[in-house]
């Protein structure tokens, strides 16, 4: 173990991966269910860890978009999830590489507009995001930059938002009682 990273089974996983492309695709599938009763946050799941227990994840509207602000809104997840993608990348990779972290402090920026999302403008509604990383290492400037290029290519959350993904929308509609 380096700074919290297993980087044996790390590298078992990719040597694996690397003869069998199959053994890392691993499948998501999450679903919620919108909260009707005033007070509650709007949007609830319970997300199963690898152990088999879970933890709750609930999201609500700011009071100004329609909800109570009784929980964190979908956009801090979204924002929240990329950066922790993008700070465990950093960490992963800086243990492959055997530098030692004494500590890695992350912080996400971005702005919003909401006017699309309330139909009264064609805006986009996030034209940028910045992620910052603090690190506190015995390495180089330039081993930590490399392992910053390192995790810009890797990190699975930086491909998704540089990369358009292919979005598919359903609707099933239930029957009325």
């Amino acid at each position: 173990m380096m700074h919290n990273v297993n980087v044996e089974a790390v590298e078992a996983t990719a040597t694996l991966a690397a003869t069998d492309p199959s053994s890392v695709i691993q499948k998501v599938g999450l679903e919620g269910d919108w909260q009707t009763a005033a007070g509650q946050p709007q949007f609830r799941t319970e997300i199963a860890l690898p152990g088999g227990q879970s933890v709750p994840f609930e999201a609500d509207y700011p009071p100004h978009m329609g909800g109570s602000g009784s929980a964190p809104n979908p956009l801090a997840y979204c924002f929240w999830g990329g950066l922790a993608c993008y700070a465990m990348t950093y960490a992963q990779e800086a243990a492959r590489e055997g530098i030692e972290l004494r500590s890695l402090h992350a912080r996400v920026e971005a702005k919003v507009d909401m006017s699309r999302a309330l139909g009264v403008g064609e805006n986009p509604p996030v034209d940028r995001i910045d992620w910052y990383l603090e690190v506190d290492a015995d390495a180089t400037p330039e081993a930590l930059e490399a392992i910053k290029e390192i995790s810009d290519y890797r990190c699975p959350g930086a491909w998704c938002i540089r990369n358009p993904v292919d979005l598919h929308t359903h609707l099933a509609i239930c029957p009325a009682d």
